[in-house]
């Protein structure tokens, strides 16, 4: 038997789909707003992009920035750290995101002076406007490991 396309019917199947797409517009508008907000909320930083950010700890003092013409993914820039002492040793130097996992990507340094190191690193593209990045720097130091944290934001 052949079941005909009735008002009641009708009515039903626009209902359901209304319910639907007001389902789907406010799971993507709210979480894309989630998603600012929290970036927003740990802009209270020092960015190393735009300042030469310190960060002391144990006795140990550490003074990062990053050089670019502009900062944006996939595209080299400087980092420079400098430490109050010379005779720390690096152990780790990658980049992380911040407001979103990303994985680590290398960031490798070379020893550029007196307690100075440099290199180069570049962070990947991302579907959000606003990224928050953390470039970790991990240390030895009198023999005691020691992990320094910078964030800068990168925008498209």
């Amino acid at each position: 038997m052949r079941d005909r396309l009735t008002g009641p019917k009708m009515v039903q199947i626009l209902v359901v789909m209304v319910v639907l797409s007001a389902a789907f517009w406010l799971r993507t508008c709210g979480t894309e707003q989630q998603t600012t907000e929290n970036v927003e909320e740990k802009l209270d930083y020092c960015d190393v992009s735009h300042n030469e950010c310190r960060q002391e700890q144990g006795g140990l003092t550490a003074t990062a920035r990053l050089k670019a013409d502009k900062l944006q993914a996939e595209s080299p820039f400087e980092l420079n750290i400098t430490f109050s002492d010379p005779s720390v040793t690096i152990v780790r130097s990658v980049l992380e995101g911040e407001t979103m996992y990303m994985g680590t990507l290398p960031a490798l340094l070379q020893p550029a002076g007196k307690g100075r190191w440099q290199g180069q690193a570049l962070v990947g593209s991302c579907t959000e406007a606003r990224m928050l990045w953390a470039w970790v720097v991990e240390v030895e130091y009198l023999g005691q490991p020691q992990t320094y944290r910078f964030l800068f934001e990168v925008r498209h």
